[in-house]
């Protein structure tokens, strides 16, 4: 299967000139290590890909009895201890179906960079019952997760992913980029954005949830990718470095493919990709399909197949782990296409690495 998926990276790079790496790896055994473009070991930005990396921080933190995320956020969190976000778990976090998958008021990347989306979500009221629908929460996603690390363990989610995720791998990944850091980072490329038939639909209908924390994204997504005082911030949602080689180090840790054992036990395992939401999603118009904070497959998004997990990024990057097989998958891309998500490239690169995996 590693012939197979380097003549299928080949034809994708010739296909793009977008510069991408990709790792497989099987049982911890090495498949393929790599890139187009750029080194194996230079930084790329993977962006929503860090949700995965938080998903699997909470798991390992409730199998632990450090957190509990099935309990109101308001038992630790004073500013949800109000009526409207009373029944608010980490848990609904996790599976964006807490309401508060966006905020109202507009926020300015001054705003956003001095931390006040922190702040922002405090205020927001859910915009549904908790638990009743779901809407990706690209942004508030993050801000919230911080929330409940920060006063449920006493702890940053991200210093908690380094210590008990990150660094039990060996591997690198960042939140954030400081000056030294920035200066190796892969460059992004840019292409205009281009709604699908659904997001064109919504606009027209008005039914476009409407997330003022994505305003300046939205506005000028090339200038705030860029932004320096962007790339310091370590937003737990998006702001996550790393390399295909090192993804695959960090879910291999996780799972103890390779390993003597696993940081997650086979119950946390089963509770983050058991199935909580599934259908059309007032985020994202279309369906879309989660578990504990991680993506499971759905018709746009395959994975690595039934009973795979992973999460995709706004540049095309994505990390996909299949438990039976024991395949991890990472894809890291450098180019912010006109259409977000999971790239086309990696999309055949999935089907490559299924297939090649008996699947």
């Amino acid at each position: 299967s590693g012939a197979v998926l380097r003549e299928a990276f080949s034809r994708s790079a010739a296909r793009s000139s977008a510069p991408a790496q990709l790792a497989v790896s099987s049982r911890g055994e090495t498949i393929v290590d790599l890139a187009h473009g750029i080194e194996t070991d230079r930084p790329v930005q993977v962006f929503s890909v860090s949700k995965s990396l938080v998903a699997v921080a909470a798991a390992i933190a409730h199998d632990r009895g450090e957190l509990d995320l099935d309990a109101p956020l308001a038992d630790s969190w004073p500013a949800f201890d109000r009526a409207a976000t009373r029944a608010i778990t980490a848990m609904h976090v996790l599976d964006h179906s807490s309401g508060i998958s966006a905020v109202a008021a507009p926020l300015g990347v001054e705003q956003l960079i001095s931390g006040e989306l922190d702040a922002a979500v405090e205020r927001q009221d859910p915009l549904w019952e908790p638990g009743s629908a779901h809407a990706y929460g690209a942004f508030t996603f993050g801000a919230l997760m911080s929330g409940v690390f920060r006063h449920g363990l006493g702890v940053s989610v991200q210093d908690y992913v380094q210590r008990e995720l990150v660094g039990p791998s060996g591997a690198f990944f960042s939140f954030g980029a400081d000056a030294a850091l920035q200066e190796r980072l892969a460059p992004l490329i840019f292409r205009p954005p281009v709604l699908t038939e659904a997001q064109a639909q919504e606009l027209m209908t008005g039914t476009a949830l409407q997330d003022g924390s994505m305003l300046p994204i939205m506005m000028d997504s090339p200038g705030f990718f860029t932004n320096p005082q962007v790339l310091a911030c370590d937003w737990p949602a998006m702001s996550g470095i790393t390399t295909a080689r090192d993804l695959v180090a960090v879910f291999e840790t996780a799972l103890g493919y390779g390993r003597e054992r696993a940081l997650l036990s086979p119950a946390a395992l089963a509770r983050l990709t058991t199935e909580r939401h599934r259908g059309p999603d007032r985020g994202i118009p279309f369906i879309s399909r989660y578990g504990a904070g991680v993506e499971l497959p759905h018709e746009l998004s395959p994975l690595l197949g039934p009973g795979s997990f992973g999460h995709q990024g706004a540049g095309g990057s994505v990390i996909a782990v299949d438990p039976e097989t024991e395949t991890v998958f990472a894809y890291a891309s450098t180019l912010m296409d006109s259409t977000v998500g999971i790239s086309d490239q990696a999309l055949v690169l999935l089907g490559a690495a299924a297939a090649g995996a008996g699947r």
